[in-house]
């Protein structure tokens, strides 16, 4: 498999705060790499970093065996790959596209019928944890597709993630992802609720946030999120206000396709949704705690 990874032509597209990375991970590790994004500065870096460059996405189709797309939301790869000058005019036959990011399963599966019309493969393998994991290639990978085509992307993928799962059909890497997501921007919605009921109560928030985390109300997002970036002032981004709300919300478009209950991911997207509108979409999602307590900022 690493002897096939070195032979392919791999193209990458969306170069933001994890993309970046993730090529950077590629290009050290010998991949011959060419990438593509609207952002010059990015591509500029990645050139630095060895990577060839494609003015378009179907450029980048033209010089690749694979592509890996990271683009910001499913309206932006649905663009990219078949919309005019995309991925799907440049690629062969044969070809295979890896969405890593998360976009939900709705584009995935409407874009596998215009791509195998033209003998080209997707699989969706959303991506987890952060920008440092995207740094070492600690990632974990959720993959979905055909069991051929994943076990086929496996090793270029093995090079950006340590912790590799497939999942099931296609849409199924994007499903779970979105439940992980759904689950964790939940967890931190609730977090700023109740921070935001201490501190109008006049409670003591040094004693909550000591307290809560040694009791059943620990989580991941009390710890690092509330305790460990907010109250510390720090809202740079590990995973954007923006990006949470936008996974939120096609949790919950999906649990409407499906028929399933979406009360608490619908109570979440408010929250996420009222910090977007505050204008704190690029910062961090612990950031949602600001729409009660914008003198936080002050200690930015």
């Amino acid at each position: 498999m690493a002897r096939d990874v070195a032979s392919r032509r791999v193209g990458f597209i969306g170069l933001g705060i994890m993309g970046s990375r993730m090529a950077r991970r590629l290009l050290a590790s010998g991949v011959d790499l060419t990438v593509c994004d609207i952002d010059a500065a990015a591509v500029r870096a990645a050139a630095d970093a060895g990577a060839k460059v494609a003015e378009s996405p179907k450029g980048l189709g033209a010089v690749s065996d694979v592509v890996i797309a990271m683009l910001p939301n499913p309206r932006i790869l649905e663009t990219v790959t078949v919309g005019e000058d995309g991925l799907i005019a440049g690629m062969a036959a044969g070809g295979l596209l890896v969405d890593m990011a998360t976009d939900g399963i709705s584009v995935v599966k409407r874009l596998e019928e215009p791509l195998a019309g033209k003998g080209i493969r997707i699989v969706d393998a959303p991506v987890g944890r952060g920008p440092a994991e995207a740094e070492t290639g600690d990632l974990f990978v959720l993959m979905g597709g055909r069991p051929e085509d994943c076990e086929e992307a496996r090793g270029l993928l093995s090079l950006l993630g340590s912790d590799i799962h497939y999942c099931g059909p296609l849409g199924a890497g994007q499903a779970i992802k979105l439940v992980n997501n759904m689950v964790s921007s939940t967890t931190m919605a609730v977090v700023a609720e109740g921070y935001a009921l201490a501190r109008r109560a006049g409670a003591d928030i040094g004693l909550m946030t000591r307290l809560l985390p040694s009791s059943a109300a620990d989580s991941w997002q009390l710890r690092n999120g509330l305790v460990g970036k907010a109250l510390a002032g720090d809202f740079s981004p590990r995973f954007k206000i923006s990006l949470a709300r936008k996974d939120v919300a096609l949790a919950v478009e999906m649990a409407n396709e499906l028929g399933s209950p979406s009360d608490m991911g619908r109570a979440a997207l408010n929250w996420y949704e009222r910090g977007m509108a505050a204008g704190h979409g690029d910062l961090d999602r612990a950031g949602i705690v600001l729409t009660e307590d914008p003198d936080l900022l002050k200690g930015r």
